[in-house]
Order: C-alpha cells, then structure tokens, then sequence
C-alpha cells in the first residue's frame, strides 16, 4: 500500500475527541497526517495531543510566528492528498460555501483543489437549518463529499441526528478516495465473507472463529478498483466503506440465497466466507438439559461454492476457498476441479500461521496453470495480490 498524505481538520465541537482516533486510524495504516486546527476547535482539543498522535506540528494560526506552516496555506493543500474536516460545525460549512477565508482551517479549505471529505457534527436544529441545509447543498454541488452525520445523543441532551459518524467509518471512506483507481470499472464482485451461524434453540449456535476480516478486505479492494461491489456476509464485527453494497445474512442458508440472487449479475465471485457444512435442526423452545450427554442431529447444508459452480456461465470468474489442516495443495486441487472453479486461495492453519482473527496470514494462489505460494502478510496486502491475479484473469479471457 502507498503511502498517502492527509490533511484533517478539526473546529470547536465536543465531537473533536473522535477526532484523536481518526488521526491514529490513518497513521496506524502508514499514512502521513497533518493537522489544521480553529481557535474554537483548541478549546476542546490541545496541541501539544494532535502533535502527538499526527507526530507533526499542528497548523492552527495563519500568522504565528513560531506554527511551522507560517502563512504558507498552499503549501499544505498541495501536500495533502485528502483533505478531511472532523467535526465540521455550521460555522465552517457556512464560511466555506459563501468564500470565507479568516482563519487558518477556512484558509486552507479555500485553497484546497482535491478531494475534500466533511463530516458535520452540530444539534440537529442547527443541523436541519435552512441556512445551513443550503450551504451543504451548495458545496455538494461543487464536488464536496458529505459524510453524514448519526443520530443519537448529543451533547445538548437530544437524541436526534447530528452525531459526527464514528471515527471508523470515516477512516473506510477516506482510504476509499485515497486508493481509488479504474482498474476494474465496469466489473461487477461479488465477495462472501464472515461465518454463518447456526441456530440450535433461540439461545444456542453453533458457529467457527471466522473473523470476516480477508472477505472485508477484498470486497474494499474491489470496491477501491472501481469494481460495483456486492458483500454478502455473515456473522462479523467488520465494517466497511459506504460504496459497497453490504447484505447481511446469518445462517448458510441466508447466505446460500443470497449469494445465488446476486450471482447471476456478477462478473467474479471470490467466496471467503465461512459457510457451516451441517446445520442442526433447530428448536423453537430451549432445549433443557437432562441428562449426562445430549445428542446433536445435524443435516448438511447446501454447497453453495459447489451450486455457483453448475450455474456459471462462460465469462464469468468463480474464486473459492480452502482452509486445510493438512494435505492442502492436494485438497485445493481437488477442491478446485470438483466445484468448477477458476482460482482457489489454500489457506493452511497453523499454530504458526492462525488463519483466524489475525491481521495476518500466509496463502498460496492457485491457478489452473500456476501455483504461487506467497509470504505471511497483511490481509490488506493478500487482497491486492487476489485481486490482481482476478484482473489477469479477465485479461486472459479478453484475448
């Protein structure tokens, strides 16, 4: 991944400690950050902290003689390759839509040519203004990206929409501006990931340490290569950006219809999910416990990697799985031919290289004509090198 400079500015809202998450986010994924602070926004948020956690001086007064950046309100736009306001207050948004420069926030906005990420965060009075509902609307209309504001409680004692969005959920978004290419526009993936939940009662599952975080990974990959991008998911704690179209399953039969649904308008499916291979019969009532031991009745499910495979049509790219414990390359490729399949990634667990929960894992890539064993990395990584081997894939059906 490239390195990438952002630019975050933050004004006088109690949303402001969000804001220290925001800047860890992109700096824990190796991106430079840069601050820009109003006199307001100080009230709520020191120097001496953004300096710490950006590891930069913060740029806070346009004629102060001892801030680093001076009066140079160019020069720090045109280092930034994204520029995100978090808080965003109505006073901001107002002074950049009607051409307001007196500050060194307001300064820079206006100097600012790029993409230009604001999240507004303000009591849902304010929020809903006329004035400011027009000012929003007027910068949208100039190529300003909102991110909107969540209801919830908010610092007045309302509950109601004008909650800044979490500092994750903004963190996705901009790596979405920030990674953004063309290289697969036009395609349509399909991505499953996370793990199905079987129910045994309405108080029991059964399930698998499936974390969803490579399937998430992927399907923010395709989405960043201007892939439509469609995430079927089971059970996860993952999140990902606003420009994948998410559905959310529980069981594998959830996903089984789900997946067969959206199947036939996609140009690749790259199954990671964990889908259960038997489910229980389950049980309207809980089921007491009597007795030393209890026998669990379980019917299989439907192979859903197995049915794509019957039903795919010339063109289209089908990418599985497979988690093996042993005999791996020898599983996958059986695996590979029985269900039809284009691609398959051999995921090998291990107690030195645990498949679950890990930011990290170790693959081999197999084709029908290749085998490429790759180095323990980060799933951010395996997704880039997934995607890529999908892109050579469409290449080689183009000749």
């Amino acid at each position: 991944m490239k390195t990438k400079n952002v630019l975050i500015g933050l004004t006088g809202g109690i949303a402001a400690y969000k804001t220290c998450y925001l800047i860890r986010y992109f700096r824990k994924a190796g991106h430079n950050v840069k601050v820009v602070i109003t006199k307001n926004g100080l009230e709520f948020i020191t120097e001496t902290t953004l300096r710490t956690l950006s590891g930069e001086q913060v740029y806070s007064d346009t004629f102060s003689g001892i801030n680093e950046w001076s009066t140079e309100h160019i020069s720090i736009t045109d280092w930034a390759d994204l520029f995100i306001v978090a808080p965003a207050t109505a006073n901001i948004i107002g002074k950049m839509a009607n051409g307001i420069a007196d500050n060194a926030l307001s300064t820079a906005l206006l100097a600012y040519n790029k993409t230009l990420i604001i999240c507004p965060a303000m009591n849902d009075k304010m929020y809903f203004n006329t004035a400011v509902q027009r000012n929003i609307e007027t910068l949208k209309g100039q190529g300003v990206i909102f991110f909107e504001p969540e209801s919830g409680d908010l610092a007045c004692g309302y509950k109601a929409k004008g909650r800044m969005a979490e500092p994750e959920d903004i963190y996705n978004e901009g790596l979405y501006y920030l990674n953004s290419t063309n290289s697969l526009a036009g395609k349509r993936i399909l991505v499953s990931a996370g793990r199905t939940t079987e129910l045994l009662d309405p108080v029991r599952y059964i399930s698998n340490f499936s974390s969803g975080k490579t399937g998430f990974r992927i399907a923010e990959e395709a989405s960043y290569r201007g892939a439509g991008t469609v995430l079927v998911t089971g059970t996860t704690d993952q999140v990902c950006n606003s420009h994948i179209r998410r559905i959310d399953t529980v069981s594998a039969d959830d996903m089984y219809k789900a997946v067969i649904k959206e199947f036939k308008k996609a140009d690749c499916v790259i199954m990671s999910a964990a889908v259960a291979d038997y489910a229980p019969e389950k049980s309207d009532l809980k089921i007491k416990k009597s007795g030393d031991s209890f026998d669990l009745k379980l019917k299989k499910t439907k192979d859903i990697l197995r049915e794509l495979g019957k039903i795919k049509k010339k063109g289209q790219i089908l990418v599985g799985f497979a988690l093996e414990t042993d005999n791996g390359h020898k599983n996958a490729l059986k695996k590979m031919k029985e269900k039809n399949l284009d691609m398959i990634i051999l995921n090998e667990t291990s107690s030195d290289n645990p498949a679950f929960g890990s930011d990290f894992n170790k693959i081999t890539i197999i084709t029908s004509d290749k085998k490429e064993q790759l180095p323990a990395m980060d799933k951010k990584d395996i997704a880039g090198y997934i995607l890529d081997r999908v892109e050579g894939l469409f290449k080689h059906q183009s000749k």
